[in-house]
């Protein structure tokens, strides 16, 4: 480590950042948390490196430092690991950003994490400020300089950021309010050898010590052990990678060869697991995917969080946006389409009757093919019902917000009908019951789904904590079920007081048409709202891709499998390449 404090603007300092001044070599062995208790640093740090130096590794192993010193004193604040890519809107506060992130990726209660934020019971440690998209980076800075130095009530009682230097000169340009900032020096050649001796690779070093473009790549601690592997699968050739003339040309090399031995080294069982012919803990027994398969989804994987500006993926959150061409894009409309039109068929068909199911579920597919690229798949991942005030007036806001869309929308067309229709009954005779009829049996389905769609929007929550892949599309479909059984539990009473209502004020024979339809209205939107279209939207959406062979419907399989061949790293149901070197080597792939 180097001590290079000039990178930094020390709150209320007059010192001007200059690039130039030299830095001071940290003693060999010193260990990050040493530095960052250093009096003068006042906790708050900045770490910055080249790509793959270890400035991640560097900020876990201060994570599990500081994670000993809050379970052994309660005093100790507790460290949290965020990452700044999650950052998009740069209207908003990094504080109001902590308190999301926290409910989204901890489980953190709003008030709790709003509670220990402010009592200084918790320490952010934020990973990739060169990872936030590169319009957004220099105001990311800037967000982070205004909660350093802005509301006391809101500043941390320590921070650490980590960037990559070049981004961090050339991109963010704008220096960060911290106390002091260390830059990771590459490794020495004596470190390298070591790391060699210690896999008995001793022959290797012989080689990397005659190549000096390798040995150069090879003082990056991630390029170092990524050449561990490859080396132990006798998959590099020196001849290939000094065929290689430019040093981007060598990395890629190098990743491919990566590639290679992470795709074809044997997997780590136990005897017991081999003699039941069992090859791999994901897919036990069955057929391993090719690695054609493997290969085309974790192209499809990097290319979709780059676009994003993402190093995430969360199955359940795949939106359509990453279909690439418009065939694709057409497909799943019409799949959708199909999908909800037999929702519909099936829900009328038992409410009403099968002819009339069929009718709506062709309108409903016609719909849905035309209308469901517009929609953003938004997962029912929890209900949380409170009877606090806050909360139920939260629910009348939106059951308004569900009312006005509707009326304007829906009831509108059918008030000028009506307004046509009462001029020509005034000139052909038609009877007014008809036009009481239309207004009634439309604005009883209205009040219904917005009282539902409202209902379910004001309860509707984040999952605490993601344990499992797509768990947000699994949450969706217990909930459906759940909002269902409920609205079949409430069609009886439903059903007698509409009839008692509408007696004098539509005909009696009309009352059961209106009763049916009002009926089917309930049912459809609570299954729908309640969790039914996002599923019926990703089921859509996951059949395209799995078509276009760009993930495998059991994509959660797959994406654990690329985890036991050292590609991905999974935490609970979100998975990320090895390192965003490696994500932005797949990127550039060609699916």
């Amino acid at each position: 480590m180097e001590r290079q404090d000039y990178r930094v603007q020390r709150p209320w300092s007059a010192t001007v950042v200059q690039t130039q001044q030299s830095g001071e070599v940290v003693e060999t062995g010193t260990r990050i948390i040493e530095v960052f208790d250093r009096p003068e640093l006042a906790r708050q740090l900045l770490i910055l490196g080249e790509p793959g130096a270890g400035k991640t590794t560097m900020m876990l192993e201060l994570a599990q430092d500081l994670l000993y010193r809050a379970r052994t004193d309660k005093a100790e604040p507790i460290p949290v690991l965020l990452n700044l890519s999650a950052w998009k809107n740069p209207k908003q506060s990094i504080f109001e950003w902590l308190l999301s992130e926290l409910r989204t990726k901890h489980g953190l209660n709003q008030a709790l994490a709003l509670q220990w934020l402010r009592k200084h019971q918790m320490l952010p440690l934020l990973d990739g400020l060169d990872e936030v998209a590169p319009q957004h980076q220099k105001a990311c800075a800037l967000a982070l300089n205004t909660w350093l130095t802005g509301e006391l009530a809101q500043q941390p009682c320590g921070v650490l950021v980590c960037c990559r230097r070049e981004e961090f000169e050339q991109v963010v340009q704008q220096p960060l309010s911290l106390y002091g900032a260390i830059y990771l020096q590459a490794l020495n050649p004596q470190q390298i050898e070591h790391y060699f001796a210690q896999f008995e690779l001793q022959d290797v070093w012989q080689t990397v010590h005659q190549d000096v473009a390798l040995q150069e790549l090879l003082t990056k601690p991630l390029f170092l052990s990524m050449f561990g592997l490859v080396a132990t699968q006798l998959k590099f050739s020196i001849s290939d990678w000094q065929a290689r003339t430019t040093s981007e040309q060598k990395i890629e090399y190098l990743f491919d060869t990566y590639w290679e031995a992470a795709i074809e080294r044997e997997l780590i069982l136990d005897p017991v697991e081999r003699q039941r012919g069992i090859r791999s803990k994901t897919y036990g027994i069955n057929v391993l995917p090719s690695r054609q398969e493997v290969r085309r989804s974790l192209v499809f994987a990097a290319k979709m969080l780059n676009y994003d500006s993402s190093t995430e993926l969360l199955i359940e959150k795949i939106q359509p946006t990453v279909l690439l061409t418009q065939q694709q894009k057409w497909s799943y409309q019409l799949v959708l389409g199909i999908i909800f039109g037999l929702s519909v068929g099936l829900i009328s068909g038992l409410v009403i009757n099968i002819t009339s199911g069929l009718i709506l579920g062709l309108h409903g597919s016609l719909i849905a093919g035309f209308v469901g690229r517009l929609h953003t798949i938004e997962p029912i991942e929890a209900i949380s019902i409170s009877m606090s005030l806050e909360a139920w007036r939260e629910v009348l806001r939106s059951i308004q917000r569900h009312l006005i869309i509707r009326l304007i929308a829906i009831l509108t067309p059918v008030l000028i009908s009506i307004l046509v229709g009462v001029l020509i009954s005034v000139l052909i005779l038609v009877p007014i019951g008809m036009l009481i009829t239309l207004f009634v049996g439309t604005l009883i389905p209205i009040l219904v789904s917005s009282f539902i769609g409202g209902l379910i929007d004001g309860f509707k929550a984040d999952i605490q904590i993601r344990t499992e892949p797509n768990q947000g599309i699994k949450n969706s479909f217990k909930n459906m079920v759940i909002v269902s059984a409920i609205a079949v539990a409430t069609i009886l009473p439903f059903k007698i007081f509409l009839e008692k209502f509408l007696i004098g004020v539509v005909d009696v024979k009309n009352i059961p048409g209106i009763v049916s339809g009002s009926i089917f209205c309930l049912v459809l939107f609570s299954s729908h709202k309640g969790g039914g279209q996002a599923l019926i939207q990703h089921l859509a959406l996951r059949i395209v891709l799995a078509w276009n062979r760009y993930a495998p419907f059991r994509y959660d399989l797959l994406l654990n499998y690329c985890t036991e061949r050292l590609l991905l790293q999974r935490i609970g149901g979100r998975y990320r390449f090895m390192h965003k070197l490696l994500q932005d080597h797949f990127a550039k792939m060609d699916l």
